[in-house]
C-alpha cells in the first residue's frame, strides 16, 4: 500500500527518485474558479496548493534542488475556455494536469491531450461516454453509472414509483440522467420523457412548467424529480417555487450541486431546496481515511470559506498519484508515465480511500454520501442525510 507518507519515504530511500530530482516540474490545473461549480474549483485549488507545499517541503528537507510549480487556469466550466487553457498549460511545460471538472470540458480536450503530450486526471468528470481505454484522460472518480446506483437506491428506499428527469445539456449531466433512467426502469419503475435545458440562457419558466406537467401523470406521493445540474439550479428553483405542485414533490440531485455555495446563498432557491428535501450525492469521505483528509479541512475552509467534499479531495489524491508516477517514471514520456500511474493508483490509499483505476483509467469503485439543505439556527445549511456504501443505502437519523 502506498500512502502519501509512504510515497515520500520511497523517494527519500531511493536517491535516483528523490535526491536526483534536479529540475522543476510544472503541474497544471484546469479549474472553474469564477464560473458554475466554482465551489469545487476553489476547494480543489486550495487542496492542490497544500499538496504542492507538502512535496516541496519534503524535497527541501532532502536537499533536492527540484521543486513543483502549480499553474492554475480558470476555465469557468466552459469547454472552449478549457481548450485554450490546456494549450496555455502545455506551452508552459505542464505534462500533468489536474482537472478539468466537467465531462463537457474533458470531452473537449481529450484528443488534444495526446497532441500536446499531456496527461489529465479529472476530479469531477463522470460521463460514461468518456470511459475509454488508451487515451491520456484519467478520472479519479467513478463514472456516472455508479452515482446513478446511489440515486436510484435512495429513490427506491423512499418508495418512489415514478421519476421525472431534468438535466443540463452537457455530457456529464446527460450521462447521469441517462444512467438514472436506465437503472430506475430496470428496477421496474417508471421514468417520464424528461426535460433537457440549454447550457446558455435556459428558459426555466418553460422547463419547470414541463416538469410539473409530466409529474402530474405520476402516482400521488410516489413521484419525484431527478435534477442533474450545476449552480444554475438557483434560477431553476426560483422559477419552480412559483408552481405549488413542484413544492409538494421530493427532488433528488447530482454531484454538481452537492455542497454548492450558490444554492444556500439565495433565499428563495434555498427555501425550495429545504422544502423538497433536495438531496445531492457526492463521493463519500471514508472514515477509514479520516486521518488523511481531516487535517486538510481547516486550511481549505480558511482559504475558501467552504469545507471540501470528496471530489475536491480527489484532486489532492490525483496530484499525489500523478507526481509519484512521474517521479518513478524518470521522465516526461506520457506512455511510461501512464503505466506508472496505473500501477501507483492500484496501491495508493489516500484521502478518498483506495485509488485503483480500471482498464479505462477511471476510478474503479466509490461510495457516496447525500447532502441536503436543512434549516439550522434559522439559516440553510448543507447537512449529510444518507450514505450509499458497498451497494447499501442508509438514511442518517
Amino acid at each position: 500500500m502506498i500512502t502519501r507518507r509512504a510515497g515520500l519515504g520511497l523517494l527519500a530511500a531511493t536517491p535516483l527518485l528523490g535526491k536526483n530530482f534536479t529540475s522543476d516540474i510544472t503541474v497544471g490545473a484546469l479549474l472553474s474558479l469564477t464560473g458554475s461549480w466554482s465551489s469545487l474549483g476553489l476547494t480543489s485549488q486550495s487542496l492542490l496548493q497544500q499538496a504542492v507545499g507538502e512535496i516541496n517541503t519534503f524535497f527541501g528537507s532532502i536537499g533536492s534542488p527540484g521543486r513543483v510549480r502549480l499553474q492554475v487556469e480558470d476555465t469557468r466550466l466552459d469547454p472552449a475556455a478549457c481548450v485554450n487553457s490546456l494549450r496555455v498549460l502545455a506551452g508552459s511545460g505542464a505534462r500533468l494536469v489536474i482537472g478539468p471538472q466537467s465531462s463537457a470540458e474533458a470531452a473537449a480536450i481529450r484528443l488534444l491531450l495526446e497532441d500536446t503530450k499531456t496527461i489529465a486526471i479529472s476530479q469531477g468528470s463522470t460521463a460514461s461516454s468518456l470511459s475509454l481505454p488508451g487515451d491520456n484522460l484519467f478520472r479519479f472518480v467513478p463514472d456516472d453509472s455508479v452515482e446513478a446506483q446511489a440515486v436510484v437506491a435512495m429513490a427506491l428506499a423512499n418508495g418512489i414509483q415514478t421519476i421525472v428527469p431534468c438535466w443540463r445539456a452537457d455530457a456529464g449531466n446527460q450521462g447521469l440522467a441517462s444512467s438514472v433512467r436506465k437503472l430506475f426502469t430496470a428496477a421496474g419503475r417508471t421514468v417520464t420523457k424528461g426535460v433537457e435545458y440549454a447550457t446558455d440562457s435556459p428558459d426555466f419558466a418553460a422547463v419547470t412548467k414541463e416538469i410539473a406537467s409530466e409529474a402530474a401523470s405520476g402516482p400521488a406521493g410516489k413521484t419525484a424529480v431527478y435534477l442533474a445540474a450545476f449552480d444554475e439550479v438557483v434560477g431553476l428553483f426560483q422559477s419552480a417555487t412559483q408552481i405549488p405542485a413542484l413544492l409538494a414533490l421530493p427532488w433528488y440531485g447530482s454531484d454538481g450541486v452537492a455542497l454548492s455555495a450558490a444554492l444556500p446563498a439565495d433565499a428563495t432557491a434555498a427555501a425550495f431546496a429545504v422544502k423538497t428535501g433536495y438531496a445531492n450525492p457526492t463521493l463519500l469521505r471514508p472514515d477509514a481515511s479520516r486521518a488523511k483528509w481531516q487535517p486538510l479541512v481547516a486550511p481549505t475552509v480558511a482559504a475558501t470559506g467552504m469545507e471540501p467534499d470528496a471530489f475536491g479531495l480527489a484532486a489532492y489524491d490525483a496530484f499525489w498519484c500523478g507526481m509519484l508516477a512521474r517521479i518513478m517514471s524518470g521522465g516526461n514520456q506520457p506512455a511510461e508515465w501512464k503505466q506508472y500511474l496505473q500501477m501507483v493508483s492500484g496501491m495508493f490509499f489516500g484521502t478518498t480511500g483506495w485509488g485503483q483505476l480500471n482498464a479505462n483509467g477511471d476510478r474503479a469503485q466509490g461510495d457516496f454520501e447525500f447532502w441536503a439543505l436543512r434549516t439550522v439556527s434559522g439559516k440553510p445549511q448543507w447537512t449529510s442525510v444518507a450514505t450509499w456504501q458497498s451497494g447499501v443505502y442508509a438514511a442518517r437519523t
